[in-house]
């Protein structure tokens, strides 16, 4: 039998879990027995019972209860005659690993509303975040390290946990800033620093976001000189590929070689063929990343399961008018050369996405709040303009770009890649905050549905896959990406991040029309073995905590 880096990596982790498990276990029976000895105290934290458990490896569904003391799962069975503090009673529902979105947009979010209840009435227990930029390091930000980003998270609290990737972005614009040219041999030697001070620091790995500034003018030999750091401390490689249109396979030709060169594990983020001119081509991007892990590379995908797609309007904008950052773009705009240079690429943007057009979420200016939760064409006509001079002026009075949802994927492209067996489930997508649900602002309903989507919509009523593959997807398989070695599976010695919702109701409720509504169906939420939602209610508490990286070193934390 042949075994591949990848499978020998994942046999590796494997038995180093394992082992880890066996010796907690040793423990902790000891323990337990000798306070039982001495005191009548119940011999559980917390007990779920008359559960379906769905352990989260793909395996069938089985009957039973789980049993957590302290932070830890210590006994899955027949618990009747077993006490404990508190009891939750399933009532023949599903009790299930917490969901891990392998592609979260918390980081500001959860320093705003710590509850994050979008993602808690998903399931959602823990993510993975830091898409091409980080919180930190920085010259000028706020956490001049990712170590004190993590430390705040921890010192605050929240109700679910995270977990960090470095972006590759930080150090470039730390030392080159948002122009077209690759580093110096000395800048890449600090970049290369800053990230292994970052992976010290608890970072999972790398990102990269191959389509934003300043990562457009960043080279593969440059990020691959990084993602080598990062690999030799144990991390991974997750990437918004340079292409999801017309030049996918460039992009994917990229980050493969990233992978081998690198010798990193590689994750492409949100998956998709985008635009009308590529739809049914997925089943070739599947292809090419089935060949690739032939070859021994390590590559895998996820997606957030919705034909549309939400981002910043610039990205229409051409790679070189927006060299120097967003008001650079926008003097450019003021000469009638240049201009028209991007009035011409502005209308080959709009021709190729013909399908339902293009959505303003949030337009940065209070002038143009009657433009928010229109298409294009629609504010064109308000305007008197033609949609290129619509959007250019738009462009030229905000201070940033504006948000938008764009209708660019086709339903059988997105039903082939999620059933992938590889293929995991990221929202990209932050928990929107109390205000924005009562003003009713425009969002993409991902925000509130990714999770309860697969697991009720595609399980229920699409038969895309068994409920216990789409709890394997969500849990176990996006764990093994992110290095969350001790999550995912329910498991004696596992951390105690469970949910329990119903397989019938489970479902998302939000719309593109109406987006600001939670999903039904999760009942109760259990992160680090303690309750943050209880029969459908909210508690407040705040267990959650960081998910370090493999090569963290807490004395520089």
């Amino acid at each position: 039998m042949i075994v591949t880096p990848s499978a020998a990596r994942g046999l590796a982790a494997w038995a180093h879990r394992a082992a880890r498990t066996a010796r907690f276990l040793a423990a902790l029976g000891m323990t337990i027995a000798m306070s039982c000895a001495t005191t009548n105290q119940p011999m559980l934290d917390l007990k779920i019972t008359n559960g379906r458990i769905v352990d989260g490896t793909g395996a069938p569904w089985y009957r039973g209860d789980v049993g957590v003391r302290g932070d830890r799962i210590v006994s899955i069975g027949d618990l009747s005659n077993v006490s404990a503090t508190t009891t939750i009673d399933a009532h023949d529902q599903v009790v299930s690993p917490g969901f891990i979105d392998l592609l979260g947009q918390d980081q500001q979010a959860v320093f705003i509303e710590p509850t994050l209840e979008a993602k808690v009435r998903q399931g959602v227990t823990s993510e993975l975040t830091g898409e091409g930029t980080s919180p930190g390091p920085s010259k000028s930000g706020k956490w001049k390290t990712l170590g004190e980003y993590l430390d705040a998270i921890d010192k605050q609290g929240s109700a679910i946990n995270f977990g960090l990737l470095v972006g590759a972005s930080n150090p470039r614009e730390m030392l080159i800033g948002d122009v077209n040219r690759p580093p110096t041999l000395a800048e890449q030697e600090e970049m290369n620093r800053i990230i292994a001070q970052a992976m010290n620091d608890g970072a999972i790995g790398i990102s990269t976001s191959l389509i934003y500034l300043p990562a457009m003018y960043s080279t593969t030999d440059e990020i691959v000189s990084m993602a080598k750091v990062a690999s030799r401390a144990g991390g991974v490689y997750f990437t918004h590929m340079r292409d999801e249109g017309d030049h996918i396979d460039v992009g994917l030709d990229e980050a493969f070689r990233i992978g081998k060169e690198a010798n990193i594990p590689v994750n492409i983020w949100h998956l998709k063929v985008g635009g009308p001119a590529n739809w049914g081509k997925m089943p070739h991007v599947i292809a090419r990343i089935e060949e690739a892990r032939v070859e021994g590379i390590d590559a895998a995908a996820n997606v957030y399961p919705y034909i549309a797609s939400s981002t910043g309007l610039s990205t229409l904008i051409p790679n070189w008018a927006l060299e120097g950052g967003y008001a650079a773009m926008q003097d450019r705009l003021k000469d009638p050369e240049q201009r028209a240079k991007i009035a011409e690429a502005l209308r080959a943007q709009l021709a190729k996405r013909r399908e339902r057009g293009i959505y303003i979420t949030r337009i940065d200016n209070a002038a143009f709040e009657s433009y928010q939760a229109k298409f294009v064409e629609e504010i064109a006509a308000a305007m008197n303009f033609a949609p290129e001079e619509a959007l250019m002026k738009l462009f030229a009075e905000t201070k940033a770009s504006p948000s938008v949802i764009f209708f660019s994927m086709n339903e059988d492209d997105v039903q082939f890649a999620l059933k992938q067996p590889w293929m995991s489930v990221g929202s990209d997508s932050s928990s929107p905050v109390k205000h924005a649900r009562d003003t009713n602002a425009a969002t993409h309903p991902r925000a509130y549905g990714t999770f309860s989507r697969v697991a009720g919509h595609y399980v229920r009523d699409v038969r895309l896959f068994s409920l216990e593959e789409a709890v394997r997807k969500m849990t176990s398989q996006a764990a093994d990406r992110a290095t969350f070695i001790d999550r995912g599976v329910l498991r004696p010695g596992m951390t105690a991040d469970i949910v329990v919702f119903d397989p019938a109701t489970i479902a998302d409720t939000a719309t593109f029309e109406n987006p600001n509504h939670f999903s039904t169906g999760v009942t109760d939420v259990i992160v680090n073995g303690v309750i943050v939602l209880r029969n459908g209610a909210v508690t407040g508490a705040l267990p959650g905590r960081t998910i370090r990286g493999r090569g963290w070193k807490k004395a520089n934390s």
